[in-house]
Order: structure tokens, then sequence, then C-alpha cells
């Protein structure tokens, strides 16, 4: 992109947030949607595992395949939408508005969901996966949050933006599995209706709340999808480890409510408090950790500091009985919290110049190849041992470190990625 385009976008974003007022506003409303947003997209976590483990649905038999096999492909083909949606709607909104982007995709996802109860409820397998596919087009609006939280800053400073963001995703995680663990008494398909409501919720919210200046358009942005961002060797190394990083954060996402169920027999409703115990631990690191590392460590020290936590504590988990593992729960939410808080402004940093809805919609990109990725693999370990696939969680979330640690400390690849 040329220096003039450069200068341009910048000033169309700086133009958003000149003032004080209305760059807070614009985060609050931003913070409220996500919360809102997130909560609709978790109320399903607790209740899928369960479903298959048991196997009583006609969902769970779908040709004859083995359950577990099935439900690796619902929790894969939800970020498969997400990966396909990502890649193109932060870059869209560059061009197009942060606003109305948002609002559009947010009535998108609660169709999704509609369709997805009405799946639920006769069974049918296909039109449930594709619904979660559906849903995921529309849900790679994640993107939009951050690319908003980036464009607030010098007002705003974007590690707290992006702490603050990450926190009210872990809210939304925290109560849409709790209301999911509980709606399920209601039958499945209510869970999923829920979510559908609390995505139009999302939707007025972002339409009458967030003002006309976030609609505002910049020709001068980059086009194109996130991928076309890989071309630059740097940003295809950061895109490496990310992609490390993201499985091994999934392969513990998707598969630790199994783990649940097969090691201590959970049932829905636990696996809520269970998911509400680590996502509180993710709120409070994000909101009162964050700020304390931020004055003490570069966002490189940082990054590669959450990485260690959950790496090790992810190792240490199949090998804790009773309630102690919970312990190692907290330490994964810590260490989850610290590097969502951290690698985000490290990227953004290194590349301030660039349509920062295009760089956002990126990391949304490969975290969901990687969510994808990991409920293939995982899908496929679970047929032999969870455990397994804990383990390899582990194992690819040190190799992001390390990575993370050879191309900032020892060929530098990352231009400008300061404190």
């Amino acid at each position: 992109m040329s220096n003039l385009s450069q200068d341009k976008m910048t000033l169309t974003n700086a133009s958003l947030v000149t003032d004080k007022h209305k760059a807070e506003q614009i985060l609050y409303v931003t913070l409220l949607v996500t919360l809102i947003s997130i909560a609709g997209i978790a109320l399903p976590y607790p209740v899928l595992a369960p479903l298959f483990a048991q196997g009583d649905s006609q969902l769970t038999q779908f040709l004859n395949l083995p359950a577990e096999l099935l439900l690796g492909i619902i929790l894969g083909i939800y970020p498969l939408g997400i990966i396909l949606g990502s890649n193109f709607i932060g870059a869209v909104s560059d061009h197009y508005g942060r606003k109305k982007l948002l609002s559009l995709t947010l009535v998108g996802s609660a169709i999704g969901y509609s369709l997805t109860a009405i799946a639920a409820a006769s069974e049918n397998y296909v039109l449930f996966a594709l619904s979660r596919l559906l849903t995921g087009l529309c849900e790679g609006n994640i993107a939009i949050a951050r690319a908003i939280a980036a464009d607030l800053h010098p007002v705003i400073d974007k590690t707290r933006s992006f702490s603050l963001v990450s926190a009210m995703g872990y809210g939304g995680y925290l109560l849409g599995p709790l209301a999911g663990g509980y709606l399920i008494y209601w039958g499945i398909d209510s869970v999923f209706w829920a979510a559908a409501v609390a995505c139009l919720i999302c939707a007025f919210v972002s339409h009458f709340l967030l003002p006309e200046s976030m609609n505002k358009t910049d020709k001068h942005a980059e086009s194109g999808s996130s991928f076309t961002l890989l071309k630059q060797p740097d940003l295809r190394r950061f895109f490496i480890l990310y992609l490390f990083l993201t499985m091994g954060v999934n392969l513990y996402y998707e598969y630790y409510p199994l783990y649940l169920v097969k090691q201590f027999n959970y049932i829905p409703v636990d696996i809520s408090w269970a998911t509400v115990f680590l996502t509180t631990c993710m709120i409070i690191t994000s909101i009162t950790i964050n700020p304390i590392i931020q004055k003490k460590c570069t966002h490189a020290q940082a990054g590669i500091l959450g990485i260690i936590i959950y790496g090790v504590s992810l190792a240490v988990l199949p090998f804790l009985t009773n309630n102690i593992y919970l312990v190692t729960f907290a330490l994964m939410g810590a260490g989850i919290a610290i590097y969502n808080g951290f690698l985000p402004t490290y990227l953004s940093n290194s590349y301030e110049n660039r349509a920062q809805g295009k760089l956002m919609g990126m990391l949304v990109t490969i975290f969901c190849l990687g969510n994808l990725f990991a409920a293939i693999i995982g899908g496929l370990l679970s047929m032999f041992n969870v455990t397994w696939a804990l383990l390899l969680g582990s194992v690819m979330s040190f190799i992001a470190g390390l990575i993370f640690y050879h191309g900032h400390y020892i060929v530098k690849i990352w231009p400008l990625a300061q404190k």
C-alpha cells in the first residue's frame, strides 16, 4: 500500500476518535455488543459434548458414524464458517464502515441460530451442520470489534481496549455456557433460540447506539481478503505462530468438556460452572493483572509469559484428579488472558499503518482455522483417548512460543513492535 493511502487511512481512523467522550461511547457500546454476542455464541458450549457422548439423539447417529467424529464435524464446521467470514468482513468494514457491517452480520447470526434451533428440534444432522456453517460466516464480525479497539488509539490505549474487549468476550463465555446449561432442560432448541435473540439484541444496540461516524467509508483502505497479507514473509511468520497457538488453545477449548464428561461424569450444568470458573479467571486477569504486566514487561515479554503459563498448565491437567484440576483451569485462564491482551497489540503496533480491520480479520481467521484443525484432529484422537488431544494442545502452544521468541529476539522479523 502506498504512503499516500496509508496517510489517508490513518486520517480516516483518527477522525473517529479525536473526541474523548465519543471514543469512550464507542468503546462501551462495542464492549456491550461483544458481551452479548459472545454469550450467544457460547450458549451451546456445554450442550454439544454431553449430547454426542450419550448418543440418544438422531443427531448423533447420522450414517452410523462414530459419535466422536460427528461431534468433531459439528465443532469444526462452525469455525470453518468464521474463517470464510472473517477473511473478508474485517477488510470490508475498512471500506464501508464498521457499524453497518456489524449490524448486518449480527442479523445474519440470528438467522443462523434460528435455523440451528429448527434443525435441533427436528434432529436433522445435515441442516444442523449447514446452519452452524451459516452462523459461523456471520460470526466473523469479531474482527470488527478488534478493529474498532485499534481505531480508538491513541485516545484510548490499545492494550486497554484489547484487554477490555477480551474481558467482555470472556464474560460472554461465562454467561453463555451458564445459561445454556440450564436452558437445555427446556429442550436443546431453546438454547439456540436464546442465542438468536441475543444476536438480535446486539444488532439493535449496534444500529442505534454506535455513532454514524462508524459508517464512514474509506475507499483507500486495502482491499481483498485477509490472506493477501500473507504475501509478506514477516506476517506469514506471525500467521504460523498464531496458528500453532490457536490450535493449542482450541484443542483445550473444544475437548475439555468431553474430558470432564469422560473423567468425572460431568453433566451440562457441571460443565457450565467449570466454564464459569475458567472465564472468571480470564476476566480478573484481563482487568487487574494485565495493567500491572504492561508496566513491567514489553508486549513481547508479556505474550511469551502468557503462552508459557498456558502451555505448562495444560500439560499438567490430564494427570490431576478430583477438583485439583481447577488450579490448572485458573492458570490456563490467566495465560490465555495475558497473551490475548498483548499479542493483538503487538501486531497492531508492528503494522500500525495497515488497515486494522483487515489485520484483525487475519487474527480471527487464524484463530478459527486453528479451531477447525483442532476440532478435526481432536475428534480423531478422542476416538482413542481425549487426553491425547489435551497433551497435543500443550505441545503446539510451546511450539508457538518458540516461534515467537525466535522471530522477535533472534531474527527480529517484526517491525515497530515496541512497548
